[in-house]
């Protein structure tokens, strides 16, 4: 589990100008990952900032989310202080065309599937569609969703510890992670740029 003192998020993104500090663009941040240590958090950044060397406006750096936040948050605490995504979302019997179509015009990386009662089936993302185009790079068109989304999905409840969704996330790398209601539905979508906003 992480705890208070070991919150560290490494993120990257173009600068808005050579020598400056601002970011061009917070929604095309480079997200990388969350660590549980520090020493591991700078390993990593070092690797991205060495690798991007030659790009004078490409900047990495380590965030410590602790700054940002308390270990007695919960997921409900997070949602009412911070504008969290929806996320989009879709039912199983949609076309992967159509899916892929609103991933793109909504520039988001995933869409939860959902029954008729708004409660999550799977999830379809960015790693589905080139999962489907090398399996099936003729006939994939005429899939749906159902086909090719990850089921179960992983999830968190708001009354959730916001450090315990957060050990979710890192332990199975996800970016995004569905949060539900007390009643099983889908609430939110919390995702690691969440936090990106808070930070810079």
């Amino acid at each position: 589990m992480l705890g208070k003192d070991n919150l560290y998020l490494v993120l990257g993104g173009r600068l808005a100008a050579i020598g400056g500090s601002q970011f061009q663009s917070i929604s095309d941040l480079s997200l990388v990952g969350i660590y549980d240590d520090f020493a591991k958090a700078e390993a990593v950044w070092r690797g991205r900032a060495q690798a991007t060397v030659d790009d004078a406006l490409m900047r990495f750096q380590i965030v410590a989310l602790q700054n940002f936040m308390s270990p007695t948050d919960s997921v409900a605490d997070f949602l009412k202080l911070n504008p969290v995504s929806e996320g989009l979302r879709v039912r199983a019997d949609q076309s992967v065309t159509d899916c892929c179509q609103l991933m793109m015009s909504l520039r988001v990386g995933a869409a939860l599937v959902l029954d008729a009662d708004d409660k999550p089936l799977g999830i379809f993302s960015e790693r589905d569609v080139v999962r489907l185009v090398v399996t099936a790079p003729h006939g994939w068109r005429q899939a749906t969703v159902a086909d090719y989304m990850i089921a179960p999905v992983t999830s968190v409840r708001e009354t959730d510890l916001l450090v315990d969704a957060l050990t979710t996330m890192r332990d199975g790398k996800f970016r995004h992670l569905p949060v539900l209601d007390g009643e099983g539905r889908l609430s939110r979508v919390i995702s690691v740029r969440d936090f990106a906003f808070e930070a810079v």
